[in-house]
């Protein structure tokens, strides 16, 4: 209810999916209606503090209360499937009086294979806000994994989005019955193929020794599910000062220029007295409670300031999954920084979209206390962002940091690990020597030159600035001219690389 019905579908779909398959199967219809509705209106307890980190929970009456209160745990960062008001009726054109015993049985015809049929002819690949590609993504991402026998000898966790969509529309899940995919003749001439080798290999080969390099190789190829280990570079606009990486928001290199462009040199001077970009070696591993869930490897993005997190559902994230790292894209309409590699799945193939900026979200000790809004100086240097942490806060939530030593574990309380990785100056990176001479000195300079007739009178002394919005240019420079031209976001993104290589060679 604290967001529009639209928003709190999109993300609840999985959450709600799961809780409603892992019902007792013998629970009639109506039965698992009563049940959905009974813990939906429950008291919301959960923001209560809680004694230590649970195990997981992911029984219904928790995941319908993180439902109601609109929240997308699990779904960081993930593409909207559906677009209307009422989620029932817009996926399945059920009309709004259909009873809430129909509409729990519907759910699992959303994902599940239940039966043939031939379904339609029409030919049409499905897009993102497509009933469709909710259906497929799923049986990508989790299905494939959960129930493998849902799916048939052709699929594989490695198999193409077209494949699953074929597979679905003839099997008749009902969102897909009128999306056969276009190339769906390719496909089953591949399938047919493969299925032909198979015949073959059966023939000459002995069929256990067959099967069993059939699962080898397939395990090359594709890991087993659960939480990964991921250790890859993290950065963050700092100003001098110095604290570890808890309670803290973090992104890659395109994410941080996207902040430094958005938030940072459009004040004059530096807003928060930023003066560096500080790179971090990071290891990531979540925990199982999350991925048994919700079978992703990140979690939900959640906002810290000041040490503490600002995120009313931080408590229910980390008392349910263990300490998750989370993360989020950014919008390229907002600044046009890609990464290297592909960041996310809300794309098409190809886009740039699917290379968009990640922030992250690294949870310390007791992330419920930052310091208060009316305490916070944001230009200090020295700020003890642990002041306001008790120590039984502390020990009752000692965030996902590992204790110094320890790779990173997927347990509750060791999540992420982390070394520094040099930092650079921004003041190397735009090519300023002295950075109160550019934005505050300059001006004094030239009026007093101007007076003393130094410079002639029709010159126009400037204040410098390193960017403006409104002519998406700067003044005394050019290094940030462009915010959404993707040629020269690359280029400052390059420099900055080109720079740690340089400083820090042995990164």
């Amino acid at each position: 209810q604290a967001l529009k019905p639209s928003r709190v579908l999109r993300q609840c779909v999985p959450a709600l999916s799961l809780a409603v398959w892992r019902m007792p199967s013998a629970m009639g219809p109506t039965e698992r209606a009563e049940l959905l509705a009974e813990d939906l209106e429950a008291e919301h307890d959960a923001m209560r503090p809680e004694p230590t980190v649970l195990p997981a929970r992911v029984a219904l009456g928790r995941l319908a209360k993180v439902a109601a209160a609109g929240v997308a745990i699990g779904l960081a960062g993930a593409a909207c499937f559906a677009t209307g008001t009422h989620f029932f009726h817009m996926v399945h054109g059920s009309p709004a009086s259909t009873s809430d015993g129909d509409r729990l049985s519907h759910l699992s015809s959303l994902v599940a294979v239940e039966k043939d049929a031939e379904g339609s002819d029409k030919c049409h690949d499905a897009e993102h806000g497509d009933p469709c590609y909710f259906s497929v993504h799923w049986a990508m991402t989790e299905g494939i994994y959960s129930h493998p026998e849902w799916y048939g000898k052709h699929l594989s966790p490695s198999s193409s989005f077209g494949e699953f969509q074929l597979q679905l529309h003839k099997t008749g899940v009902k969102n897909c019955t009128d999306a056969k995919p276009c190339n769906a003749e390719s496909i089953q001439k591949k399938w047919h193929s493969e299925q032909v080798k198979t015949e073959h290999k059966d023939k000459d080969n002995d069929e256990d020794k067959d099967t069993g390099k059939e699962a080898a190789d397939a395990s090359k190829d594709v890991p087993p599910p659960g939480p990964r280990e991921h250790t890859f570079y993290m950065y963050r606009a700092q100003s001098e000062a110095t604290y570890p990486l808890e309670n803290i928001n973090t992104a890659d290199l395109a994410g941080v220029f996207w902040y430094l462009h958005n938030e940072v040199i459009v004040a004059t001077p530096r807003k928060y007295s930023i003066d560096r970009i500080k790179r971090y070696k990071v290891t990531v591993k979540n925990t199982w409670e999350f991925w048994n869930a919700h079978k992703r490897q990140f979690g939900a993005f959640v906002a810290y300031d000041a040490g503490g997190c600002t995120t009313p559902i931080c408590k229910d994230i980390y008392h349910q999954y263990g300490f998750i790292v989370g993360c989020q894209v950014q919008p390229l309409s907002v600044a046009a920084y890609l990464g290297r590699h592909q960041t996310n799945w809300q794309c098409k193939e190809g886009q740039d979209e699917c290379r968009a900026p990640i922030w992250y979200a690294l949870p310390g000790p007791c992330p419920a206390k930052g310091i208060p809004n009316g305490k916070i100086d944001p230009d200090s240097v020295d700020l003890d962002v642990d002041k306001y942490k008790s120590k039984e806060c502390i020990s009752r939530m000692p965030g996902g940091h590992c204790k110094k030593g320890k790779n990173a574990t997927g347990e509750p309380d060791c999540t992420y690990a982390y070394e520094e990785a040099g930092e650079i100056f921004l003041n190397d990176l735009v090519g300023i020597e002295d950075y109160n001479e550019f934005w505050n000195a300059s001006y004094t300079k030239c009026a007093r030159e101007k007076a003393e007739g130094k410079l002639p009178r029709d010159h126009e002394c400037r204040h410098q600035k390193e960017y403006d919005p409104r002519t998406d240019k700067g003044v005394g420079t050019d290094f940030w001219n462009g915010k959404l031209d993707t040629d020269k976001c690359t280029e400052r993104m390059d420099k900055a690389r080109k720079l740690f290589k340089e400083k820090f060679p042995e990164f």
